[in-house]
Formats: C-alpha cells, sequence, structure tokens
C-alpha cells in the first residue's frame, strides 16, 4: 500500500506535459495510483489503449537505467526518484515508430503529420534583441498566457506521497497548475533534497546539474515548454528566443521594461511595475520549509520575482571569448563527472570550470556567473526559473552546446553511460520528465528535435570561425595549428634537443584526472 502512495503522490509531484514531462492527470486516479500503470486510452474508445489500435503504442513495462552511478549521493531505496518512474508507475505506454506522449497521441519532436511520418521544418530560435516588435510581443504575451492558463493534461501532489491517496487512500490529493508554473515545478522538482525525516535534509543530489545530464535536462525541458506554448497559442511554429548574455558587460540588456522587466526605482531588488512581470508571483520557493514540514511545492504563490543589484566593476557578465574557449574543448565530460571534472566541455559551460577547462574553486563562470549576477530568485536552483529570463537564458546554454555538437560530432559513447552522479547516466530517466525520456536520447543535434537556431556572428562579437564557424572555416584553422606545432617543433629540436610535443602546455594535463 505505501509503494501505491508513493506512486500516486509522485504522479501529482511530476511535471506536465505535451511534450512528455510529468504524471498526466488521466493517471493520477485511485485505480491508476495503486495499480502503477500509467497507459490511457487515445480518443474516445476505451479499448485504444495508448493507440494500439491504430498501431501507435502498446502498454509496457518501463526500462530503467541498472548500470552503477557516482556522485556523492550513495544511498540506495531512500529517494522516490531513483530507478526513475518505477517508484510511482512500472508501466507505461511504449510508442512505435515517431509517435509520443502519455498516450502516443503526439509526434516525437521534429516530426509532424497524421502519420508522424514526415519531417517537420526546424522552428528558428531567434536572438532576442533581434526579433521585430511583433514577435517580441508574441513571445512576451505567450508566457504570460502561459502563467494563467491551466495545463491541459497534469496536475501536481499537494501532500508527500504517504498522504497522496488522502487519510482515508481514496481521494488523490492532487491540484491543477499553470503551464509556465508547471515549467517551474519540474526545475525544482529535479533539484529538490532527499528527505529522511522531518527537517533532515540530504543536500547532496541533483538530477539536473552537476553532472552530464545538466545539458540534456535542459534541453528537454525548453523543448516541453516550448511545445505547450505551440499548443497553447495554435502556432506550431513559434520558437522562443535566445539572450546572448555573452556581452562582458556589468549590466543585463535584456532586464528592461520592453523586454523582461526593468529595476524598480522605489524597490531595487524587485521589477518595475511598469512590467507585465512585476506581478508575477513565484511558486516552489520555500525548500527548508518544505523540508521541515516534510512535503512538497503545491504550485501556490510565494512572493514576487526579486533580482538583486549587479555589483558594477567587480564583475561582469561572460564574453564572447569565454564562449569559443568553451567551445574548444573536445570532450563532452571527463570523470567524475561532477563539478570537479577537468577539461570537460559539459563543465565549463555550466561553470564549474573556468572556460578553458581547467578547474575553478569560484565555480562561478558562464552559465553559473550569470545566475549569480542576476542574482534574487534567480539564483536559487530551486526557484530560479519562475524568472522569464531563465528560458532565454539557458535557450543560449543551449545554442553553445549544438554548436558543440555541431563541431566535434559526439558519438553516444562520449555520453558516460556509469558512474555519472545519479541521473545523469546515458540510460538514465530524466527526473521528472514523464513519460520515460533517457539523456541518450536527447543527445543528438538540435535539427533532429525540430528546431535550429539563428546566431548573428557579428553581434556576437567574435570571429565566426569559432562560434557557429563553417567547415571550411575549421580545416583552415587547424591548418594553421599544425603548421605552428610543425615550426615550434623544429625550433625546439634545432635549439635544444629533441623534446616530444606532449610537454606542450595545452596538453601537459589529462582531462581523465580527477581534481
Amino acid at each position: 500500500m505505501m509503494n501505491a502512495l508513493g506512486l500516486g503522490l509522485f504522479c501529482l509531484l511530476l511535471w506536465p506535459e505535451a511534450a512528455e514531462a510529468q504524471f498526466p492527470r488521466v493517471c493520477c486516479t485511485v485505480e491508476g495510483i495503486l495499480s502503477k500503470q500509467c497507459c490511457p486510452a487515445l480518443g474516445s474508445d476505451p479499448a485504444n489503449v495508448c493507440g494500439s489500435l491504430s498501431g501507435r503504442g502498446n502498454c509496457s513495462a518501463v526500462r530503467v537505467d541498472s548500470k552503477p552511478w557516482g556522485g556523492p549521493y550513495r544511498l540506495r531505496n531512500v529517494d522516490d526518484r531513483e530507478r526513475w518512474p518505477t517508484k510511482f508507475f512500472n508501466q507505461t505506454c511504449r510508442c512505435t515508430g515517431n509517435f509520443a506522449g502519455h498516450d502516443c497521441g503526439l509526434c516525437k519532436f521534429g516530426w509532424t503529420g497524421p502519420n508522424c511520418d514526415q519531417r517537420k521544418a526546424p522552428v528558428v530560435r531567434k536572438n532576442i534583441h533581434s526579433l521585430t516588435p511583433e514577435e517580441l510581443q508574441e513571445f512576451l504575451n505567450a508566457l504570460e498566457l502561459a502563467k494563467t492558463t491551466t495545463h491541459p493534461d497534469y496536475v501536481i501532489a499537494t501532500q508527500h506521497w504517504l498522504g497522496l491517496l488522502g487519510p482515508n487512500g481514496t481521494e488523490p490529493q492532487v491540484t491543477n497548475i499553470s503551464i509556465y508554473d508547471f515549467f517551474v515545478w519540474q526545475h525544482y522538482y529535479s533539484v529538490r533534497d532527499t528527505l529522511l525525516g522531518p527537517g533532515r535534509p540530504f543536500k547532496a543530489i541533483d538530477f539536473s546539474h552537476k553532472g552530464p545530464a545538466f545539458i540534456t535536462w535542459h534541453r528537454y525541458h525548453l523543448l516541453s515548454l516550448e511545445r505547450e506554448l505551440q499548443r497553447m497559442t495554435g502556432n506550431e511554429n513559434f520558437a522562443i528566443p535566445y539572450w546572448n548574455f555573452a556581452t562582458g558587460q556589468s549590466e543585463c540588456d535584456v532586464c528592461t521594461d520592453s523586454m523582461l522587466g526593468g529595476r524598480n526605482p522605489d524597490n531595487p531588488s524587485l521589477i518595475s511595475n511598469q512590467s507585465r512581470f512585476s506581478r508575477w508571483g513565484v511558486v516552489c520557493n520555500s525548500l527548508d520549509e518544505y523540508n521541515r514540514l516534510v512535503t512538497l511545492c503545491n504550485g501556490t504563490s510565494e512572493g514576487s520575482i526579486q533580482r538583486g543589484i549587479m555589483e558594477r566593476g567587480n564583475t561582469s557578465l561572460p564574453t564572447m571569448t569565454d564562449v569559443r574557449s568553451c567551445l574548444g574543448i573536445r570532450d563532452f565530460d571527463s570523470p567524475p563527472y561532477f563539478t570537479n571534472s577537468s577539461f570537460s566541455f559539459r563543465n565549463a559551460l555550466e561553470g564549474y570550470d573556468k572556460p578553458d577547462g581547467e578547474l575553478d574553486e569560484s565555480v562561478n563562470n558562464l552559465h553559473n556567473l550569470v545566475h549569480s549576477m542576476l542574482n534574487g530568485t534567480s539564483s536559487l536552483s530551486h526557484a530560479a526559473a519562475n524568472d522569464p529570463i531563465f528560458v532565454v537564458l539557458h535557450a543560449f546554454t543551449d545554442a553553445i552546446f549544438d554548436e558543440w555538437m555541431r563541431r566535434f560530432v559526439p558519438s553516444n559513447a562520449t555520453f558516460p553511460d556509469e558512474m555519472a552522479p545519479i541521473g545523469h547516466n546515458r540510460d538514465y530517466n530524466m527526473v521528472p520528465f514523464f513519460p520515460p525520456i533517457t539523456n541518450e536520447e536527447i543527445y543528438i543535434t538540435s535539427e533532429q528535435l525540430g528546431y535550429s537556431y539563428a546566431v548573428d556572428l557579428e553581434d556576437a562579437g567574435g570571429p565566426t570561425v569559432f562560434v557557429m564557424g563553417s567547415t571550411l572555416g575549421g580545416v583552415f584553422i587547424g591548418l594553421l595549428v599544425l603548421l605552428l606545432i610543425f615550426v615550434l617543433y623544429l625550433r625546439q629540436r634545432r635549439n635544444r634537443g629533441f623534446e616530444p610535443l606532449i610537454k606542450a602546455d595545452f596538453t601537459n594535463r589529462k582531462y581523465t584526472d580527477e581534481a
């Protein structure tokens, strides 16, 4: 019975999804929770389970990653998110071909048509500063509508898993939540602490940061929101924009009332009253209180979005030089696949390494640095997604990753399949997305997922060859580098006798060495 209750509760907890995300409302019934089966019928015919009558899918056992994980979380059978999502559902719809969704009623990202057999023209994510006035208003209006529109498919739990079915075991404790707040809730749930008892959190756990899944998790998170906005607006070509934060400035150039909210002159920690976002309430902000009460975020408003004052002179946003340095790191990740991984593209992009891959005790570079400078709500990982800047910030982070993929064309084997922190192995089902989807399935180029980036290299302030550079440009630079190495080699051998090139500064550290 306790397992059934846990299942149900999580069902509510997890985020909704039109593009796969959390537990569907249709499965959060007493019967669904007790059976641990989430295989709804597609359409009005109850026999059409998972669209089976038209060959779209079938009800199958959930596949989970069986490889060992590393990182600081060494507990077992303590956290509901282990072997996700089998604590709650062990049978879900497994869709065939390019079908997708909790009932196989959707197409996979990048596909369209009645039979999901037509490649969808990629939507184009543009720089927010290059949007036309009409495009900018469409984006801002979509965010505002998503903040007030109840999610059509998903609900969240209002009690912890032991109380999911209520005091009598007959009444699921669930509530509706808006599309945007569901987006926030997903991020919160992925980083929340493991509860060992009232006021006894285990904090060294994170399913969406501090490991390889940082990149794939946030990519899927944005994709899910983008699809929900497309469905909500009826515009399948709607695309979220990105914010090129690599300006090197000490000011946030999207923090204006015409964009994502300027500073309130009467209270600099709040957003200006002239901005629509000053009226946004934050959710999932009281992590310590949830831990004390042994409960979960229930989606109620907990105050306003806050932004701290950026320190002028002392700190500035990343630069395009930082981005180029990060893009020069060939290896996606390196052992121990955590915050102390060196010469890891993922760790450098996340911000725990310096942009060139060297370890940095400040852990405050690129992505991390931007969150830190925005301060306030954005600096708290469990609450950061409340600030709409989160969307455009992570879109640019994703654009950097996509360029890295195009440059190095990594195989799936470059994503670690074991000993990454819990949730970060290649075949782990990303928490709390539902139906289950692995990191590996998202470790592909954006075009394969139905979107692309329009990057204005001139405005980005860096040479085209390094940022979204052409193949010919890359070959040219490569030949120059080889020529330079050869000349240095001959000079070194002539002047001091032969010394192996492995002693060159750029190769004297092994990226696999632990910090």
